[in-house]
């Protein structure tokens, strides 16, 4: 019989209410975009948008964004993986103004996740509330929402739902347009941005798959699941082929960075998930939020951010509750999956633990990939995943027998009663410690969402079928979680207007600026209040007002990577990879410090922000080698040092002045006549080195004049990397390594034109790869061969 059309129509309303109800949640948030505000808070500032700004002006200019002459005295940029200037919604960069352009991208993902959920869900057998859950807690759950401003790890989040989903279908459905869909998934996750989202992920996506062909899908053919197994593993590779383009040069940063050899435990541990977290679960502002400054605790909160709502947990539970029930009955499908999320789930959790899980320490140690990534409490991400899909499952087992009934009353009445008795606690009792306030609020809201969510399951209508009052119910407990989670996520993301990021002219010496660590990360996350005299940092973690409030101060300070908006160079880089040899040398200067003037001065810098153990304080100007305060300068002498250890030792010489000696890597090479033909060495006269003009000034390449009455060196204090090449007057010249960390070439006497070009190796295979890659999963994609015979599914 067919049902009532207006029965119809409420039965609808389940399957588009859970994206209009995330985009109320936006709401505010994309009002404020509407009004010409931008995400701003930590690192769009720090890193996002000065990187994207920088690379995509180089594209409008007509030029690859290779390199970044403005950070760490140069640096890769397109190989910069976080830049993902190759994932296509970035492009949008390209129509509207950058801050803008970042902002609407990071709303349309809370989307798209929510839509890749909602997918996979329904591949499970979820109905459609749990659906709806499942979307819902992913989408705004703790874990992401909270780093909506963290671009790429959430631009990446938000594709693993639709890989697990792709690879479900490789593997049980085993056509080859799966394969070619999970393809185009898997390069996108690897070309937003953020390669520890996308590792996990794919981990979780593998283990899916293995265990659906070994155990789930046992029934079918040995062939037909192998089969399946291939697709998916052919979708992953041919993924990997997409990204290629982005994969090469950033392997290739990868050998060349401080992080080639792996990662300290201790500092790659530094935030790790304390136990005590877990009560964050239940009540998410225990410990206080940063959107009103009553963060009360160590630790980033964005970071440990795991909230899921009250309702999607406890249907969390129910699903692993339903399946223990029916181990003995017939399989559900909905429940197959329940011990692999829930495992998921928790094995999630354990690594997150880092420093507090006595085990880490030997995965650390033995496990590939564990010494590659900094903060083991985004392991989370995985339990994340499992949770949601369990509240998907389980949401269809929220029952209301008798058992149920009884328990839901209690529960109702002990959350309001919990509820009523932290508020009154707040405004009668005398609560000195604002922390004790904090948490009363925290167990208020607690108390009100458990009863919330036992009211609910008290007029649960015992017939699911799609009749208006069913089709009600289900509405009210998608706004419970939508409400739920935009209460917890309020204020997590501010804004400010998109001037904000405006470039703006900077009165100044030219040369580079410096910041010394311990100063730039006081200014930057503030000192603690016991801390004489104690600083306000622009983005303390546990105020995100401070920032709004101070925003032309900050603005203003050129701290890194600021500096590139103004095109102010800095010797500083705050990006996540940056060359072992730049690594080496600011190590080197922070360990002389106030006595590292002539290291500060080989590098280019003109302007210094530090406190040092003498009292050097502020913005204190150097002396550049160069007149003009360029980063180029010639040099008559030379020494030869054969390896780092001697050249940081001559670097440390307090009689070292590199205006009239260059320190170079290797052995001094001899002519003929069994003399260095270029300039005295060890011990020599130093004569008149001559002048440098510009022709030519481009981020990847730079054209100078030298006119010396003598062979000379020619020093361009830019990173050494491979890429690099010279020329002198046309004809090749080999860049030596020089003071450690720069470059430099020989020059003859007289007239010479100087070019030092960067150019990405490999980077026109890369490209190839990926366009090969392309072509075959669209291919894929466009079949409809479908295999027939036994064991097809």
């Amino acid at each position: 019989m067919n049902e009532p059309r207006p029965i119809r129509a409420l039965a609808s309303i389940s399957h588009w209410l859970p994206f209009a109800l995330i985009g109320a949640a936006l709401l505010p948030l994309a009002h404020a975009v509407l009004a010409g505000e931008t995400l701003f808070w930590g690192l769009p500032t720090l890193q996002f948008y000065p990187w994207r700004e920088f690379a995509f002006a180089e594209l409008r200019a007509g030029r690859l964004p290779a390199w970044n002459p403005y950070l760490g005295a140069g640096a890769p940029l397109l190989a910069n993986y976080q830049t993902a200037i190759f994932y296509p919604p970035n492009w949008l960069m390209f129509v509207l103004p950058g801050p803008l352009a970042m902002s609407w991208v990071a709303l349309a993902h809370v989307l798209w996740a929510a839509l890749g959920m909602w997918r996979l869900a329904g591949a499970l057998g979820a109905a459609t509330l749990g659906r709806g859950i499942s979307a819902l807690s992913y989408a705004l759950g703790g874990y992401l929402i909270a780093r909506l401003g963290s671009f790429p790890t959430y631009d990446a989040a938000a594709w693993l739902p639709w890989v697990i989903w792709l690879a479900h279908r490789a593997v049980t459905r085993r056509a080859w347009q799966e394969a070619g869909g999970l393809a185009l998934t898997v390069g996108l996750l690897l070309l937003a941005g953020h390669a520890q989202t996308a590792w996990y992920g794919l981990l979780g996506a593998g283990a899916y798959a293995l265990w659906r062909v070994l155990w789930a899908d046992r029934g079918a053919t040995r062939r037909a699941r192998a089969r399946g197994l291939a697709l998916a593993g052919l979708g992953v590779a041919l993924g990997a082929g997409v990204a290629a383009v982005q994969l090469v040069p950033t392997t290739e940063y990868l050998r060349q960075s401080d992080r080639s050899g792996g990662l300290d435990y201790a500092a790659l541990t530094n935030l790790s998930y304390h136990p005590a977290r877990l009560l964050t679960l239940l009540m998410p502002h225990f410990f206080g939020t940063p959107a009103d400054g009553s963060v009360f605790t160590e630790g980033i909160f964005f970071e440990d951010a795991a909230y899921l709502g009250v309702i999607p947990l406890i249907a969390a539970g129910a699903a692993f509750v339903a399946w223990l029930s029916s181990r003995n009955a017939p399989p559900d499908p909905a429940l197959v999956t329940v011990p692999f999320w829930a495992a998921l789930a928790l094995a999630g959790l354990f690594l997150a633990a880092g420093k507090h899980n006595p085990v880490f320490r030997p995965f650390y140690d033995h496990v590939p990939t564990f010494d590659a990534f900094r903060e083991p409490v985004r392991w989370l991400i995985l339990t994340h995943l499992g949770l949601t899909l369990l509240a998907g499952i389980g949401a269809a087992h929220w029952g209301r027998g008798p058992r149920v009934v009884f328990w839901s009353r209690l529960a109702a009445a002990g959350g309001v009663g919990m509820a009523l008795m932290a508020l009154g606690a707040r405004a009668f009792a005398d609560l000195a410690l604002p922390e004790l306030d904090t948490m009363a609020l925290a167990a208020a809201a607690f108390g009100g969402w458990i009863a919330a969510a036992a009211l609910l399951t008290l007029v649960q209508p015992l017939d699911q079928a799609a009749t208006a009052r069913s089709t009600l119910w289900r509405v009210a407990v998608l706004l419970v979680v939508t409400l739920d989670l935009a209460g917890f996520a309020a204020g997590l993301n501010p804004t400010v207007p998109s001037s904000f990021f405006d470039r703006r002219e900077v009165a100044g010496p030219p040369g580079r600026v410096y910041w010394f660590d311990d100063y730039q990360y006081d200014v930057t996350f503030g000192t603690d209040e016991d801390e004489a005299p104690p600083v306000e940092g622009f983005f303390d973690v546990g105020d995100y007002r401070i920032a709004g409030r101070r925003r032309e101060e900050l603005r203003a300070s050129l701290l890194p990577n600021l500096n590139l908006l103004d095109r102010v160079p800095a010797l500083d880089n705050n990006d996540p990879l940056v060359p072992e040899v730049h690594r080496r040398y600011v190590a080197l200067v922070e360990e002389l410090g106030a006595g590292a003037g002539a290291l500060l001065r080989a590098a280019g810098v003109t302007r210094a922000f530090g406190v040092t153990p003498d009292g050097w304080t502020g913005a204190t100007p150097a002396v550049a080698p160069s007149a003009d305060g360029a980063t180029t300068w010639l040099v008559a002498a030379a020494q030869w040092r054969d390896s780092d250890e001697a050249i940081s030792a001559t670097l440390r010489d307090p009689a070292w002045d590199p205006a009239q000696t260059v320190i170079l890597a290797g052995d001094a090479p001899l002519s003929a006549e069994g003399i260095w033909p270029y300039g005295p060495t060890e011990g020599g006269e130093a004569s008149s080195p001559g002048s440098i003009s510009f022709l030519k000034d481009y981020p990847t390449e730079r054209h100078f004049r030298v006119t010396t009455d003598a062979p000379t060196y020619l020093v361009f204090a830019e990173t050494w990397y491979p890429g690099w090449s010279a020329t002198v007057n046309g004809a090749p010249a080999p860049i030596l390594r020089a003071n450690l960390a720069f470059q430099a070439v020989t020059v003859p006497a007289g007239e010479s034109e100087v070019v030092f070009r960067y150019r990405i190796t490999n980077f026109g295979m890369g490209a190839a790869i990926s366009a090969g890659a392309l072509i075959a999963a669209l291919a894929l994609l466009g079949l409809r061969v479908v295999r027939r015979g036994p064991g097809a599914g």
